[in-house]
């Protein structure tokens, strides 16, 4: 099978892009998690007297927790934005959704703080963001949102939304590659 060197390539699949939010909700969630585990595990394994009226409460307390760190490292994992030729994908841990690049208007990057100032958060939600204020992020601005605000509300962090005009707030690690591929993309699917 012969190549042809001039023969236009079909644009593939890039690479995924972890979120941030999910990464941040998982590291959160983590060393509580892991403590919670270490005390519970040495608690029956040292089996105090006084303890075994509870020992199975202590059990439940460690398969809760167990279950919990394993289902946030599984939803860490889930959580990506990969440019396709179809458009872009944003996977949620229980959702999935393909912004096709017609629909996107515009792409453009920004500080986080910028969008959501820390100023006008409550104060759980400020340290929330405060792991992640100084990232830089791609904001897909849109004519209108792909589904209702209602139900991506349901799905969506509240700080993946734009909050001033329809439009997606990404935050990846490596925002500049996710530009890129966004781009390249984005050209490729507007050539006849």
């Amino acid at each position: 099978m012969s190549v042809n060197p001039g023969a236009k390539s079909e644009p593939t699949a890039r690479r995924r892009h972890p979120l941030l939010f999910q990464q941040s909700l998982s590291e959160q969630v983590f060393w509580p998690s892991v403590t919670i585990l270490a005390v519970c595990a040495a608690l029956l394994i040292w089996n105090p007297v006084k303890l075994t009226p509870y020992r199975v409460q202590v059990m439940i307390v460690l398969t809760g927790t167990g279950l919990v760190l394993i289902a946030t490292l599984v939803f860490r994992m889930r959580a990506y934005v990969q440019c396709r030729p179809e458009g872009v994908r944003l996977q949620l841990p229980l959702y999935q959704l393909t912004i096709p690049y017609q629909a996107i208007r515009a792409t453009r990057p920004t500080e986080l703080y910028r969008m959501f100032p820390p100023s006008k958060e409550r104060w759980p939600q400020r340290r929330y963001l405060m792991r992640l204020s100084g990232v830089t992020v791609i904001v897909l601005d849109m004519d209108e949102l792909p589904a209702s605000r209602f139900l991506l509300r349901l799905w969506l962090p509240k700080y993946m939304l734009a909050p001033d005009r329809p439009g997606l707030v990404l935050a990846v690690s490596d925002w500049m590659a996710l530009s890129s591929d966004l781009d390249e993309l984005e050209v490729r699917s507007r050539q006849p």
